[in-house]
């Protein structure tokens, strides 16, 4: 145990005398994220709250006015168009506007479009847009046309309507949509930041001990090769973990600015949630150190063991991925079984509110830290073995 802890020591001390290291593993990357996420968040904010569409109308209505200007209420966005109305001959200028990019809709109906009577012409309503225009105006006010002509309707025939159609919703607290939204994309960037923070520590401090020679020295110490194995590992995680901690904590301060959520949207997880958080944290970061500490150990070269370890990244990309296209999580329990996949599921679980999650993340638990001690077990075989350790 006493040269376990030497071990661990050794390492952490590595890193810790190193402010350097300290500010790139640790404050860093949560900084970094945060401040990006606010950014885009922001950004994105400001576009849509400072987008004024042009409308230009020729011959309007009450009528339609009314109905768009009840809908962009609804929709909070009537300080947002800029509607004017215009005479026949102004249509070839405004259409031209439109195709230069400098106006967005040009809407123009029949001159007594509301004095129809089914007798004459029938009277018709022109929408000119630019295809290449993506304001989100344009659609609604697709809309209010399509509603205009149904009111028209009506009022020349009667209620033509075959169907009394009742569109219904299944009731969703907005804690559950909160969990539902989060649950799409925390996982996956969870489970990158902790990758990528292994990449960072694990290949150094082996593979990198490896091609200076100075692994060599431990290795003819009095140290049982189990307990430098069991050492590297502790320590590659504990310091992994905070450094993922700290992408976590930016992730979650940052995402109700990126997904454009209330800022009490933190508040609709318990401390409980937190927990189990943490524990898929420390179980998941043991498996992905022990698969970096045994390709690196494997490897004769920092730059090998790189080459060696992004493809193992990319697939764990591609698997956190899935939940992207999940609507919660899997309640087979013999895929908590599967490393990473079910680190990924259990962080799905939690944020959805699954009410047999800690039987997952227990499983999840249980199953990572027997793959750790098969990690730990293979890592003392290859640090035994010449042949690895010294291969040129």
């Amino acid at each position: 145990m006493k040269n376990i802890w030497t071990i661990f020591r050794k390492e952490i001390d590595r890193v810790f005398k190193d402010k350097r290291l300290i500010i790139t593993l640790f404050i860093l990357p949560g900084l970094f994220i945060f401040i990006i996420y606010n950014f885009i968040g922001n950004a994105i904010d400001n576009m849509q709250d400072g987008e004024v569409t042009d409308i230009a109308i020729v011959n309007p209505t009450d009528t339609f006015e009314s109905l768009y200007e009840t809908g962009e209420r609804l929709n909070e966005s009537l300080s947002n168009i800029n509607v004017i109305s215009i005479n026949e001959e102004e249509i070839d200028s405004y259409k031209n506007k439109i195709d230069d990019e400098d106006w967005n809709i040009l809407i123009v109906f029949s001159e007594n479009i509301q004095a129809y009577d089914g007798s004459e012409d029938q009277p018709s309503v022109i929408f000119y847009t630019n295809p290449k225009d993506a304001s989100s105006s344009i659609n609604r006010f697709r809309q209010y046309i399509i509603s205009y002509d149904e009111y028209l309707k009506a009022g020349l025939y009667g209620d033509t309507s075959y169907l009394n159609f009742q569109e219904q919703y299944s009731e969703i607290s907005e804690r559950e949509m909160i969990g539902t939204v989060m649950s799409s994309l925390l996982p996956m960037l969870v489970i990158m930041f902790l990758f990528s923070g292994a990449m960072s520590i694990g290949p150094e401090s082996i593979a990198g001990e490896k091609e200076r020679n100075t692994i060599s020295t431990l290795l003819i110490t009095p140290i049982k090769r189990s307990e430098l194995a069991i050492g590297k590992v502790l320590s590659l995680s504990l310091l992994s973990l905070v450094s993922a901690i700290s992408s976590f904590i930016g992730i979650i301060l940052s995402l109700p600015a990126l997904l454009n959520l209330e800022d009490q949207s933190l508040s609709v997880f318990t401390f409980s949630d937190y927990m189990l958080i943490l524990v898929v944290l420390f179980s998941t970061i043991f498996v992905i150190i022990g698969i970096v500490s045994v390709i690196s150990a494997y490897a004769r070269s920092l730059k090998e063991a790189s080459t060696y370890i992004t493809p193992i990244y990319i697939l764990t990309v591609i698997v956190s991925i899935t939940t992207m296209f999940s609507t919660g999580a899997n309640e087979n329990l013999y895929v908590y079984l599967i490393p990473i996949y079910n680190s990924v599921q259990s962080l799905v679980g939690i944020m959805t509110f699954t009410p047999n999650i800690a039987t997952f993340v227990l499983i999840t638990a249980l199953s990572n830290f027997i793959y750790m001690v098969g990690f730990i077990y293979l890592l003392n075989r290859m640090f035994n073995s010449e042949q690895i350790m010294f291969k040129k």
